[in-house]
């Protein structure tokens, strides 16, 4: 039964309870003119009824039409709100189209950044394979073979990267990424990361700075993991840095006392580039989510699909520490984390 006869109905009901006795009282007591006010109530009841439940199914209409839309993936389908409870409906079904129409936006720029990520070095690998194959019989001097291979495989590198980082978003989004915690030399750990990264930055004529305090000690944490977050948060200094720029890693000890295991280590990694939109920043470590726009020509080898802050974040959490940034527009950003002291 639609909702509007049964609003109809239920109106006829309590008009019928309500002027039913005064009907039959009219009839009783001889009292003719009840009977005639009697039905006119009834009539004016019912008209009103049926305007109030036209209403009100259109509206219900209106949300269904809205809540179908929003099935079929037409995130841009609007209603005018109410200020009642159907109207309270209306705001939350239109909260939900905005958040799936910006999820599937994501979605759709991540698929295309996945799709381009795995092309480039497959094409890469393919084609100095058809270069071997057409030098077969022919012979390939030695020093273009290694140069080949060495090509093929970094671009295999660069797949075996993006793979594991797919695979790393998903065993945090389903809770199961595994975590080893054990005591580390953090001193230890950012010393090696920034050798690791100082030829990409003497090539962009960037300076990296390791400072911490002598009373770090260690922390207790997951080696590969802390190393994987290190990895994601260099690589975006670097590739949104300017040429000249500087990269300082920092750690402090925040809470408890020098020589005590209480308290926690935060380490900051700052850069002086482009910087972070204030309206992006609440959204910098959503799933999907791309920094900022990346030249084609700049940094080839530390480009990504845009998993590496939000596999930072789900890292970082998972080892009982935060995440967080600051940064403004042309101010540069400084991504910094937490983890605790063993």
């Amino acid at each position: 039964m639609q909702v509007k006869t049964k609003i109809i109905l239920f109106a006829n009901i309590i008009l019928f309870m309500a002027i039913g006795p005064l009907i039959a009282a009219g009839f009783f007591l001889g009292k003719g003119f009840l009977l005639p006010l009697g039905i006119t109530g009834i009539v004016l009841g019912n008209i009103v009824a049926c305007i109030v439940a036209s209403r009100i199914s259109e509206r219900i209409q209106r949300l269904t039409t809205l809540a179908r839309a929003i099935a079929s993936d037409q995130f841009e389908k609007r209603i005018e709100p109410t200020n009642d409870e159907l109207g309270q409906l209306a705001r939350e079904l239109i909260g939900i189209a905005e958040k799936l129409g910006e999820l599937d936006r994501l979605k759709s720029d991540f698929i295309s950044s996945i799709s381009h990520q795995f092309k480039s070095p497959l094409t890469a690998i393919e084609g100095y394979i058809d270069f071997f194959i057409e030098g077969i019989g022919t012979g390939i001097e030695k020093e273009k073979q290694i140069k080949a291979l060495n090509i093929m495989k970094h671009n295999t590198s660069r797949l075996g990267k993006l793979i594991n980082d797919v695979l790393d978003l998903a065993r945090i989004e389903a809770g199961q990424l595994e975590i080893k915690r054990q005591p580390l030399k953090l001193a230890d750990v950012l010393e090696e990361k920034a050798r690791e990264f100082q030829r990409l930055a003497r090539e962009n004529e960037i300076e990296i700075v390791v400072k911490r305090e002598e009373e770090i000690g260690q922390v207790l944490g997951d080696g590969e993991k802390l190393r994987k977050v290190l990895d994601n948060l260099l690589s975006n200094a670097l590739k949104f840095n300017q040429k000249k720029g500087r990269v300082v890693i920092e750690a402090k000890v925040r809470g408890g006392q020098p020589g005590q295991s209480s308290g926690f280590v935060e380490v900051s990694i700052t850069d002086t580039g482009y910087g972070i939109p204030k309206e992006e920043i609440s959204k910098i470590f959503d799933k999907f989510r791309r920094l900022g726009p990346e030249e084609e020509t700049a940094m080839e080898e530390l480009k990504g699909p845009g998993l590496g802050l939000a596999i930072a974040k789900g890292m970082v959490e998972a080892q009982g520490g935060k995440i967080w940034v600051e940064s403004g527009l042309g101010k540069g950003s400084k991504f910094i984390f937490t983890l605790p002291r063993a």
